[in-house]
């Protein structure tokens, strides 16, 4: 796998290698999956401004009484306007192999991160903090209280981070309370 992978090769990639690393640390059979995020998000969407701009430039020099060489560079300024989402939207989704992919089994959860690193821990094994936060904005406003888990390997090192509002981040939860007694 590599950089022009798509995401459905990288799902399917990725769950090959979390279902083997599950089998060799026994973690039985997988609930739920969950797609954490991508390293680099909005490529496609920051390429829309530079774009707008081409496009303004652009129109307004080709319509403008100009000679020549100056209308040649606006239809280079009218190709970019194209050009620009259409390369930053495809090079974003062919981007997906970095993200982060969160398995969970009945005996344990698999982490994989990009195409190299896939970790695969027991319930006693994964640390799971969990925090509370409430956003709020506007005036006078509040906004949502989400209830996050952390997830960290048992040197400490951060894997996850997931809202119990997911299935996958439910049942991490679940299986947290019912190895503390919560």
């Amino acid at each position: 796998m590599g950089r022009g992978t798509r995401r459905a090769e990288a799902d399917e990639e990725a769950l090959r290698r979390a279902e083997r690393a599950a089998a060799a640390h026994g973690l039985g059979e997988r609930t739920h999956t969950q797609r954490i995020g991508s390293r680099i998000t909005g490529l496609g969407c920051a390429s829309l401004m530079p774009a707008l701009l081409c496009l303004i430039f652009g129109a307004g020099m080709v319509s403008g009484p100009y000679d020549s060489g100056v209308k040649a560079v606006a239809v280079g300024l009218l190709v970019l306007a194209v050009v620009l989402p259409v390369a930053g939207f495809a090079v974003e989704g062919r981007l997906t192999h970095r993200d982060t992919r969160l398995y969970v089994f009945a005996g344990g959860v698999v982490v994989t991160v990009g195409v190299t690193r896939t970790l695969a821990l027991a319930w006693p094994e994964l640390s799971v903090t969990e925090r509370t936060e409430t956003t709020s904005y506007g005036q006078n406003s509040h906004g949502p209280t989400i209830h996050w888990l952390y997830l960290a390997d048992p040197d400490g090192t951060p894997l996850a981070r997931i809202s119990t509002r997911y299935p996958a981040g439910a049942a991490v939860a679940r299986a947290k309370a019912e190895r503390t007694g919560t």
